[in-house]
């Protein structure tokens, strides 16, 4: 009798978490109806469908009507609305400076309205990894509202590392030696460095300035041998636009480094002396595009730091600048080179400002692209960009349920990706 008395006070006094536990509850799906889905696979905008997303993924996408929604679901009419994936931005900057212009608060809040302004992803083009990995952490727990964060590391020839930029994100270190901003010579051990890039958590290199065309061919193919992604300046003085994409470069950006395909050598700080008369029908720029067609490098054009403002005269240096920007992108699409959308300005600071984007994307269509291409540029192939195709990019069963919902239909006017209904972020939708 005493033993079994003694048993069950024993088993009374178990703690609750060492007894048998009921299985988490999962959460409610949410069931999106009557929606416009513009999936970027390469079909027609579909009125009429439902998708369902759970576990932050899109779990089924059907007909209107043709399967039962589950009976814990919630469920969100989007009549009149329609459905995108969420944009990505493939180039900006977050930790130029994170003592100063970067400080943690002031990108926390870029961040933030990236992410409700329709950006689910962004493409970090340089700067302190040391902020830059507990950004994107940060991004990925969930602790931050932010936008995933892929990031890169600086390589370049030594001269560039008396620039103020790179001394900001690397300080505590000695200019060139830190492992996202790496001084490359004929002597650098580029296994070593660009293992130490991967270890800094970089998932791809940049190639800036000072950079000849046989050391950007050594560090792109050991980059990609272990397993990093290869992004470049289209001209890295003195490398020019040409050899950077004969040297295996994936991803090349700046519209306005396309001249210096004709104009002679200069030093990189000199890059932005452009030759305004050269033009796009130039021989060597299209034979410039047809190998960037030719190696499948994807051309970043950054058209958004080339706008001029409304106010200037039409012969300024700065509307001459945005025009032969806005050429040289029309004259790559005509040849078919594959381009993408970059900023190189995420978001202002300023209270409701939205993504720099929603800007890169008026301006493609200004050079020649569809707004659907344009569309295409900012989600499928940025995701390329950015390694994320098997996730993002494009509305699949499977894929993360990271979308855009808009009020108004985007193909009929570019413009219209502004009109944000609201975000959905790993299938939840942002309050």
């Amino acid at each position: 009798m005493f033993e079994n008395i003694f048993r069950a006070i024993a088993l009374a006094a178990v703690p609750p978490t060492l007894g048998a536990q009921r299985p988490p509850q999962r959460p409610a799906p949410l069931v999106l109806t009557h929606a416009t889905v513009i999936d970027m696979t390469g079909t027609q905008a579909r009125a009429g469908m439902t998708l369902v997303l759970r576990d932050g993924k899109i779990a089924a996408m059907y007909r209107d009507g043709t399967e039962a929604s589950p009976a814990d679901a919630t469920v969100r009419d989007l009549t009149g609305q329609f459905v995108l994936p969420g944009l990505i931005d493939a180039h900006v900057h977050n930790a130029t400076n994170p003592s100063g212009g970067d400080r943690r608060s002031l990108v926390e809040a870029r961040l933030k309205r990236t992410l409700r302004g329709g950006v689910v992803a962004v493409r970090d083009m340089g700067g302190d990894a040391r902020a830059l990995a507990d950004l994107a952490r940060a991004a990925a727990a969930g602790d931050i509202e932010s936008p995933e964060i892929r990031y890169s590391a600086i390589m370049a020839g030594p001269d560039f590392f008396s620039d103020p930029r790179v001394l900001a994100s690397s300080v505590g270190r000695k200019p060139g030696t830190a492992p996202w901003a790496r001084a490359l010579t004929d002597t650098t051990d580029l296994r070593q460095a660009i293992a130490e890039a991967k270890g800094a958590g970089a998932t791809a290199i940049k190639m800036y300035a000072d950079v000849g065309p046989a050391i950007a061919k050594r560090a792109a193919t050991e980059a990609k041998r272990q397993g990093l992604r290869v992004w470049a300046h289209l001209a890295t003085f003195p490398a020019k636009p040409s050899e950077i994409v004969d040297a295996g470069v994936e991803v090349v950006s700046h519209a306005l480094l396309v001249p210096w395909e004709v104009q002679a050598p200069a030093s990189w700080k000199d890059r932005k002396k452009v030759d305004l008369s050269i033009a796009p029908d130039d021989p060597k720029i299209q034979a410039l595009f047809a190998l960037m067609k030719s190696k499948a490098a994807i051309f970043d054009p950054t058209l958004f730091v080339y706008r001029a403002d409304s106010t200037a005269a039409d012969t300024s240096v700065a509307k001459r600048s945005e025009r032969r920007a806005i050429e040289m992108v029309r004259a790559a699409h005509d040849a078919g080179t594959t381009i993408d959308a970059g900023t190189d300005g995420m978001c202002d600071d300023t209270d409701g400002a939205i993504p720099n984007v929603h800007v890169e994307l008026e301006m493609l269509v200004r050079a020649g692209l569809s707004p659907l291409e344009a569309l295409t540029a900012a989600t499928r192939t940025n995701a390329l960009v950015l390694g994320m195709s098997a996730t993002h990019g494009t509305i699949e069963v499977g894929k993360t349920a990271d979308l855009l919902i808009l009020s108004a239909d985007p193909l009929a006017d570019i413009r219209n990706t502004r009109r944000i209904a609201f975000v959905v972020r790993r299938g939840k939708p942002l309050p």
